[in-house]
C-alpha cells in the first residue's frame, strides 16, 4: 500500500509521451519522473537526494523498500519510509507491485532506479522490463528507462537472461537500460573509448589493471554481511562482487575485450572470510592478455575528511600506441589520460582532463551516469556508458575469478 505525500506537496507527474533519441534541446521541455527502488544506505545517501536537487529536470515520483524502517550498518541514521515520503514529498510502497498497481503514478513514470541488494536485480530487473513492455504495447504508452546498481547481477545465468531481455527491449524502442559505472560516464573514459575506437593504439595485445580501495573497515568486520557473506547463488563475498565490477565495466567499455578464461587467486579476512584481494590473468577472445589485480587493503577511509581516494592504474598496450590512465580518484591533479606512440606528434596528455574515475560526492546533482540517466528520462539520446553488454562481461569474469580461486586451475567463462 502506497503511503501519499503531504497534502501541500506538489506533484507535476502530467507530462507528454516522449520518443527514445529525442534531441537534448526537445528534451529540456519537462521533467523526467523518476521512481528509486530500494531505500539503503546508498538511496539515502546519495540517489534520493540528488534526485531531489534536481528540481528543474527531474521529479521524485516514488520510493519503495520491502522495510518500513531500511537499516545499514554503513548508515544508522537511516530514515524510515514514512518518513522520507513526508520529507520528499512522494509517496512511498512497500512492494513494486504496490507501485505498479498505483496507476496514476506508474504510467507516468519515465525512469526507475534499481537500489537493492545485488542478488535481487535479476528479479527486479525482469519485473521492470516485463511491465515497460506491457505499457508500451497498451498503446500511447512511453517508454520506461532503467539504471541498475553495479553490479548488474552475481550470477552469470541471471546476467545471461537479463542482458538477452534488455537487448530485445531496447530493440523494440520500450526504453533504456544503463548501470551506474559512473566512471564509464566521465569525459576521460569517453576520450579513451575513441582513442581505442579510432585505430590509435592498432591491435590491444595487453591490458594491466590495478585497483586498490581503502576498505578494509568494509570487509573485515563481521556486522557488514551483505558485503562479506554469499548470497543466492554466489560462489563467495568480498572485494571481488563489491569492487571489481568498477573496473572490469571500464576496460571492458573502452576496449570492448571479451573475457574466454580466467586465472585467479585471492586473499581472504581472516575476521570475515571475504576476499580482500586478487590477481588474475584473463584471456581474450581476440588473443589478448589482461593481467587485473586488486585490494581493499590501502590503508585510510574514502569518506574521511580530508578523503582518502582509491588508487587507479590502468595501461592498455597495443600494436601502434599505448593508453596510461592512473591516479588517486580524490585527487584530479594525481594524473591524467596520456597516449604514446612511435609518432611522437601523436603522443602526450590527451586533453587537460586531469584523472576522475568514480564519482561518490554525495552533494550536488549526482554523478554523471545519473545525469545522464536524468536525460535519457527526458527524451535524451543515451550514452551507452555501461549497458547490460558490459554488466555482463564484469559478471561472467568475476564469477570466473571465485571458481578459479577455489579450483586453483584457469577456468572458461561461461
Amino acid at each position: 500500500m502506497a503511503t501519499p505525500p503531504p497534502s501541500n506537496a506538489s506533484n507535476s507527474l502530467g507530462a507528454p509521451t516522449m520518443s527514445p533519441g529525442a534531441s537534448d534541446a526537445t528534451s529540456t521541455r519537462r521533467k523526467a519522473n523518476i521512481a528509486v527502488i530500494g531505500a539503503g544506505w546508498w538511496s539515502q545517501g546519495w540517489h534520493i537526494p540528488q534526485l531531489s536537487r534536481n528540481k528543474d529536470r527531474c521529479n521524485l515520483v516514488a520510493i519503495v523498500d520491502s522495510s518500513p524502517h531500511p537499516h545499514s550498518t554503513l548508515n544508522p541514521d537511516l530514515e524510515s519510509l514514512e518518513d522520507l515520503g513526508a520529507k520528499y514529498s512522494c509517496p512511498v510502497y512497500s512492494s513494486i507491485d504496490g507501485l505498479l498497481a498505483d496507476g496514476a503514478v506508474s504510467a507516468a513514470m519515465d525512469g526507475v532506479i534499481i537500489c537493492t541488494p545485488h542478488s535481487t536485480h535479476h528479479d527486479i530487473g525482469v519485473q521492470f522490463l516485463e511491465y515497460g513492455t506491457k505499457r508500451a504495447n497498451s498503446g500511447g504508452g512511453k517508454p520506461l528507462h532503467i539504471l541498475m546498481e553495479k553490479p548488474m547481477t552475481t550470477c552469470v545465468e541471471e546476467a545471461k537472461s537479463l542482458h538477452e531481455l534488455v537487448s530485445e527491449y531496447e530493440k523494440r524502442g520500450d526504453g533504456s537500460f544503463l548501470i551506474n559505472h559512473s566512471a564509464n560516464y566521465r569525459e576521460q573514459s569517453k576520450s579513451a573509448k575513441d582513442m581505442v575506437m579510432s585505430g590509435k593504439l592498432g591491435r590491444i595485445r595487453l591490458i594491466t589493471a590495478t585497483f586498490s580501495s581503502p576498505l578494509t573497515w568494509l570487509f573485515d568486520s563481521p556486522a557488514n554481511k551483505g558485503w562479506n557473506e554469499p548470497d543466492g547463488k554466489m560462489l563467495g563475498n568480498g572485494f571481488g562482487w563489491g569492487q571489481a565490477s568498477h573496473m572490469l565495466a571500464w576496460i571492458y567499455h573502452v576496449s570492448n575485450v571479451t573475457p574466454s578464461r580466467v586465472y585467479c587467486q585471492m586473499t581472504h579476512s581472516t575476521a570475515t572470510g571475504a576476499d580482500v584481494s586478487h590477481s588474475a590473468t584473463i584471456t581474450c577472445a581476440d588473443g589478448t592478455v589482461f593481467s587485473l589485480s586488486g585490494t581493499s587493503l590501502l590503508p585510510g577511509y574514502e569518506h574521511s575528511k580530508p578523503p582518502l581516494g582509491k588508487r587507479v592504474g590502468i595501461e592498455m598496450f597495443g600494436t601502434e600506441g599505448t593508453l596510461i590512465y592512473g591516479g588517486d580518484d580524490q585527487n584530479p591533479t594525481s594524473g591524467y589520460l596520456e597516449l604514446r606512440t612511435a609518432n611522437a606528434s601523436n603522443s602526450g596528455q590527451v586533453r587537460d582532463l586531469g584523472f576522475h574515475f568514480e564519482n561518490t560526492e554525495t552533494s550536488g546533482l549526482g554523478p554523471e551516469s545519473l545525469m545522464e540517466f536524468v536525460t535519457v528520462c527526458k527524451g535524451g539520446r543515451p550514452y551507452a556508458g555501461a549497458n547490460s553488454a558490459v554488466g555482463l562481461k564484469a559478471v561472467q569474469t568475476i564469477e570466473a575469478m571465485y571458481r578459479s580461486n577455489a579450483s586453483g586451475k584457469a577456468e572458461d567463462i561461461l
